[in-house]
Parts: C-alpha cells; structure tokens; sequence
C-alpha cells in the first residue's frame, strides 16, 4: 500500500480537524474546564430514596449557578449508593439548600464536602501543562540522540498533532477537562510515541540492510511490514479501552473516550504525520 502517497491531503485535513475542535474549545471558554481546573465545591450526599437524574439536574440548573456534574457512585466493597455534586466555587450551600427543600422524600444528607478554589485550580493546570511539555521534551531528546534530528521532528509533531486532535474532538462533545483528561493525556503521548517508534525503527533497519528503490519507497516497505503489528496492537487496545467506555460507568467515561480516540489518532498519526514529516525533510 503507498501510503505517503495520500500523506499530502492527510496532513492537510488532519491539521484542519485539530483547528476546527481547538477553536471550538477556546470559543467555549471557561465552560470547557472542569472543578480541578476552575474552582467549585464538590458534595457526595447519602439518601434514602433515589432521585431522577433529569429531576435532580432540572432542579440545580433552577438556581442559577451554571451547569454541574452529578452523578450516582456505588460502593462496590459495601453496596452503599451516594449522590455526588460538583458545582461552581462557593455554591456547595446553594446546592445542599434546594435538595433539602425539594426532595424532602430523599432526606439527602452531606456525608463529604470539598472545595478547590480558583488559585489552586489554576496551579493544578499550570502543572498539567508543563508535565506535557516535560514529556514532549524528553521525547524530542530521546528521539533525536536514538535516530536523528528530523525523526525527533516527525514524532513530536505527531505527538502534539495527536494530543490537540484529541483534546479537539473532547471539545467537540461537549466534554470538560478535568485531572483524569490529564492522565489520558499523558497515556496517548506514550502510546503514540510507542507506535512511531516501532515504524522508525523498521526504517532505519530496512536502510541498513539496503533495501532498493528510493528513501520514499524504504519507508513505504516498512509502513506494510508494521501495519499488521500496528493494527493488532491498536485494535487490541482499542477494544478494551471501548469495553471500559462501555461499561466503566461515568466516572470513567471521560477518561475511556480521549484514550478511544488517542488510539485512532495516534496509529494514524504515524503513518501520516511523522513518516510523512520525515520524508520531506530529506
């Protein structure tokens, strides 16, 4: 398959898709960054009868302290069911307040209250962008010394590609970012990295061992001698990480959906944006 001849328009629609979710995201604004990173109150209540979600929801979009995340949790080790709240800064009183009014039935009582204020929370992000930044950097190096300077290029690009792809397409969903996006995050780097790596390393031994033709026709001979590892592994992972999106719960949810599509975009994003990147340096 000659897949640095499609190289071109991939690159082109790629690059278009990371500017369309991004743009998207910083349109958003605020609304795009979850407790951890903004500021807010988090409540995990007990009760004694359940609510509707649509209900409880209904009921606390009602005040007017903008959306909050609400969800049931369940004990798995004791079976106990809780209600957990996240809202914005200083409305945790608000929230309390109008379960009690509404549903008396329930006799919802706060068992755990926490609150992150803005200051924190912008330390929080501060420290999730430069342990991304770390990351790329200690790739750039440790590509650039096991290969060359223009491999290092190719992967971090793609690495960076994959991470705004993926952060675009969480935006696009209406998804916020939280500390979990941040572990996902971190977790598409390595696998993304992990990939490139495979298929540089393929082409560097097919270099050495001097396979005919010219350097575009090497490294097309490498990409089919590592598609089908390729596949095994993403698909492989793929279907697990889509079995814990599925069945994970909510919790989880966020966290199962970034690595999904990291996977996609990280296996695609080493054919098409590191070896490409990597051919029309030389």
């Amino acid at each position: 398959i000659d897949f640095l001849k499609y190289s071109k328009i991939a690159f082109v629609c790629s690059w278009a898709l990371v500017i369309v979710g991004v743009g998207y995201g910083i349109m958003r604004g605020g609304d795009t960054l979850g407790v951890e990173f903004r500021g807010g109150d988090r409540l995990t209540m007990s009760f004694e009868k359940k609510v509707e979600m649509g209900e409880l929801r209904k009921s606390i979009n009602g005040i007017g302290i903008g959306d909050a995340v609400i969800q049931y949790e369940k004990d798995i080790s004791s079976g106990i069911e809780v209600l957990q709240v996240t809202s914005a800064f200083d409305s945790g009183d608000k929230v309390k307040s109008t379960l009690l009014t509404q549903f008396p039935d329930s006799n919802f009582e706060v068992i755990a209250a926490s609150a992150v204020g803005p200051l924190v929370a912008q330390e929080i992000l501060m420290t999730a962008f430069v342990a991304t930044l770390l990351a790329l950097f200690g790739i750039l190096l440790y590509v650039a010394f096991r290969y060359e300077y223009s491999f290092a290029i190719g992967a971090v690009v793609a690495v960076v590609h994959d991470v705004l792809m993926t952060m675009g397409w969480f935006c696009l969903t209406g998804g916020q970012f939280s500390a979990p996006m941040v572990a996902a995050l971190l977790t598409i780097i390595g696998f993304s990295i992990n990939d490139t790596i495979v298929i540089f390393d393929r082409i560097r031994e097919d270099l050495k061992l001097g396979i005919r033709g010219s350097f575009k026709d090497v490294m097309n001979f490498a990409l089919n001698q590592t598609l089908s590892r390729t596949i095994i592994t993403s698909g492989t992972v793929f279907l697990s990480t889509f079995a814990l999106y599925v069945f994970g719960g909510s919790v989880i949810n966020d966290f199962a959906f970034t690595f999904l599509v990291g996977i996609i975009t990280g296996t695609y994003s080493s054919i098409f944006i590191a070896s490409a990147l990597v051919l029309w340096w030389h």
